[in-house]
């Protein structure tokens, strides 16, 4: 025999459809299913059948309802045993269990299959509630890992009509809206993808005070144009001589300092140099004057020029994207006139595929002997 919960319940030998009773029947019946080769108390059956307060003459009804199902299930026993009863079956005969043990096996689209419709529909008291509940969590879960699978092998176009209907009806579902972005994406609408997530920040913020969760950022950031920055300030038109110090900026090294006494031509040396080496940076140049700045409000505006709008409130969180943003880039970043080492260090990439070229009256032994800054001395 098999038996369907995932839908309206019912028994089929083979082909044919079992006749099980009424719903208060059918109702013990589905009880006996979901707990199969459990024993299930006499109470907890009529609790869950007849509700917290089951009338007088419901003990004598179970008793009825249970040798009514004996007989109407030939073959399937359902056994008295301490101080309840266990109905004895194969758990992938139910519907039930076999499509928990296909999500199990990451099998979704087998799993999704089997149901047919409202899980135990035309059965009714808060214990059915709540497992309607519980269930409508795990198909929609299945769904979502079935849409990942077709995403993954390609089905982009065929799938933003579905989801798009989909996310109307759970329009808060992050990781839902995340797999409509992905289709348009995979499907060359770019701009479709972000105009809905703009559309799903702004009702996230509405409705729930949230912002979209990391996995839709990284999604939106990956929309998003990598910005290359060109923030050098213009080279100097009459620079000459410095041969030597020209030569030892272009040693290997991911950071270095000029150093020297007011007018001593730091600033030009360092424009000329980057100005001359422009092509092996390519993604980009950054470029402040850190004279009287907050190296926190410094990391904010490099943010920001490196196209990323959604930066978080706490510092050290800031500074870990910016070094984010760098990780995959080869950037020149030219830190002017510095009054010591603690206003550099936190604009320091986290990554020797950049170069810095910091300039400060000062010697900053600090990021010579901590971060092993090569000094040049004017």
């Amino acid at each position: 025999m098999k038996f369907s919960l995932l839908g309206a319940p019912e028994v089929r030998s083979g082909a044919d459809l079992v006749d099980v009773g009424h719903a208060r029947q059918l109702s013990v019946l589905a009880v006996l299913l979901v707990d199969v080769n459990q024993v299930v108390g006499v109470d907890k059956l009529l609790a869950r059948v007849w509700g917290d307060a089951p009338p007088r003459q419901a003990k004598a009804a179970l008793y009825s309802y249970v040798s009514r199902l004996r007989a109407a299930l030939a073959g399937v026993p359902i056994v008295r045993r301490s101080g309840g009863y266990v109905l004895e079956a194969d758990p992938a005969s139910i519907d039930l269990h076999r499509f928990r043990s296909l999500v199990a096996l990451g099998r979704p689209d087998e799993a999704l299959s089997l149901v047919r419709g409202e899980p135990f529909s035309g059965l009714h008291g808060a214990w059915f509630d709540s497992l309607r509940e519980a269930l409508a969590g795990e198909i929609t879960a299945a769904e979502l890992d079935h849409t990942d699978a077709r995403l993954a092998s390609g089905e982009n176009s065929t799938l933003i009509a579905d989801l798009t209907a989909r996310t109307s009806l759970r329009p808060l579902d992050e990781r839902l809206a995340g797999q409509l972005m992905r289709a348009l994406i995979g499907a060359g609408q770019r701009t479709d993808a972000l105009a809905y997530y703009s559309r799903l920040r702004n009702r996230l913020a509405d409705e729930l005070g949230l912002d979209p969760g990391p996995a839709l950022r990284d999604l939106h950031a990956s929309l998003r144009p990598q910005w290359n920055p060109r923030q050098l300030p213009a080279a100097p038109s009459d620079f000459t001589g410095r041969t030597a110090e020209l030569a030892a900026l272009d040693l290997d090294g991911p950071i270095v300092t000029i150093t020297g006494p007011p007018g001593s031509g730091k600033t030009r040396l360092a424009l000329h140099w980057a100005h001359a080496h422009v092509s092996g940076y390519p993604d980009g140049q950054l470029f402040v004057d850190l004279a009287d700045s907050d190296p926190a409000d410094v990391v904010r505006e490099f943010i920001t020029a490196l196209g990323t709008d959604n930066i978080p409130p706490e510092p050290h969180a800031q500074t870990a994207l910016y070094r984010t943003l760098l990780a995959d880039r080869q950037m020149l970043i030219v830190l002017d006139n510095a009054a010591n080492t603690a206003q550099v260090v936190p604009l320091l990439p986290g990554t020797p595929r950049c170069r810095v070229v910091v300039t400060s009256r000062e010697r900053l032994p600090g990021l010579v002997t901590a971060h092993g800054a090569r000094p040049i001395v004017l």
